[in-house]
């Protein structure tokens, strides 16, 4: 039987930047795509490297790297084939936690009448959610290093196919427990930081010495090798202090990759705080900021919602690009949108996804984030009645 080739690549990082060409019969047709796609990733920051290959976010897969071409692949099929193809997960494998945190977005979820998914199910979502075509899996919560099977879940992850992140409060980042993640092949870790003030941080959680458990576990896991992140929000009053700008200079002296800023959500226990919503001339102020440290050296990488969840960005990622998982196994939009398209218990998740998907809200991509949006808030949440357990079925 003779070889064809349609289409194949060769990729390779030299002098510091990526570096391909497209072969096979389709190679000139889908050369445009490419060459836009190498001139957008070569202007990023190369935040470390893995062997040959180049990490431009602690959210995507290395390239060069097969989980990497994976992604490619599902931005082809989404190009030209107009494929609604997921790139991350986000899966709370358990929601309890040390912390009481006074935003908690997950504490809503939290039910005594549910049981957890089994170890057996946490595979079987992974398992499904990388044939979707995901790429990232980030392990969430609650506390996900409670759980006492999470080096196995973690462990479960295809690194061929998909990365594994965990989302963290810090507290349990021991030097035993950050070896058993890069054992189990973690991609990277990020820890949760309110402030980079430690009495407001120690006081938003409640709980005393949490911010400097989660400086020590962020230094014991960049020792180790791994990636490491902050994870934050962004507040009114936050943004007036330079809040901001003292986490990038905290995240420079730790030397953490990147940080996430979050913008003020209506969702968990700031459900009905929507006059803390950042208002434009706020957007305004963080873009800016965003734009200063995008290619400043020796610090960080940074994104921003604000930055990420606007027209000119990605747009709202949420039942397009990505899906929320609950410890139950409810699927959601993402981890702040407290409604529910079906439970992986009683359906697969290929259905629910195809069910998000075809809805009236989440057919198509949005420019800018949902739960921010008045006309959405007035439509999807506003119905949900208080005294139910979320998320809310559609």
């Amino acid at each position: 039987m003779e070889h064809y080739e349609i289409l194949g690549l060769d990729l390779e990082v030299r002098e510091g930047g990526l570096m391909g060409r497209l072969t096979g019969e389709l190679g000139a047709e889908v050369e445009p795509f490419w060459s836009f796609f190498l001139t957008a990733i070569n202007k990023n920051r190369v935040l470390a490297t893995q062997g040959e290959s180049n990490v431009y976010s602690l959210f995507l897969p290395p390239l060069p790297s097969k989980a990497g071409v994976r992604e490619l692949k599902r931005k082809l099929l989404r190009r030209f084939f107009k494929r609604t193809i997921p790139c991350s997960l986000t899966f709370a494998v358990t929601y309890r936690c040390q912390a009481d945190c006074i935003h908690c977005s997950s504490a809503h979820h939290r039910s005594e009448d549910r049981a957890e998914l089994s170890t057996e199910e946490c595979l079987k979502v992974i398992d499904q959610a990388i044939e979707l075509g995901v790429i990232t899996v980030i392990l969430s919560g609650g506390e996900p290093l409670l759980r006492p099977d999470v080096f196995e879940i973690i462990a479960h992850v295809d690194k061929e196919r998909a990365i594994c992140n965990l989302f963290t409060n810090g507290h349990l980042l021991t030097e035993e427990r950050v070896q058993h993640l890069k054992e189990a092949g973690l991609h990277s870790a990020l820890v949760s930081l309110d402030s980079p003030d430690p009495q407001t941080h120690n006081t938003w959680r409640r709980v005393p010495g949490i911010f400097e458990r989660a400086i020590e576990g962020l230094e014991r896991a960049k020792r180790a090798g791994l990636l490491v992140g902050i994870s934050t929000y962004i507040t009114k009053e936050g943004l007036a202090r330079g809040d901001h700008e003292r986490m990038m200079a905290l995240g420079k002296e730790i030397g953490v990759h990147e940080i996430v800023f979050f913008d003020t959500l209506p969702s968990g226990r700031f459900r009905d705080n929507r006059q803390e919503l950042l208002d434009r001339q706020e957007k305004e102020q963080i873009l800016a900021f965003t734009q200063k440290y995008l290619h400043a050296p020796g610090y960080p990488g940074i994104i921003t919602q604000a930055w990420i969840n606007n027209p000119k960005g990605s747009g709202c990622f949420a039942g397009n690009e990505q899906m929320y998982i609950t410890a139950y196994g409810d699927v959601c939009p993402c981890d702040f949108t407290p409604l529910s398209f079906g439970n992986l218990r009683q359906t697969s998740l290929q259905q629910v996804w195809n069910r998000m998907i075809s809805h009236e809200e989440y057919g198509q991509k949005r420019g800018d984030c949902r739960l921010q949006d008045p006309e959405f808030q007035r439509k999807y949440l506003d119905p949900i009645p208080r005294d139910v357990p979320l998320p809310f079925p559609v």
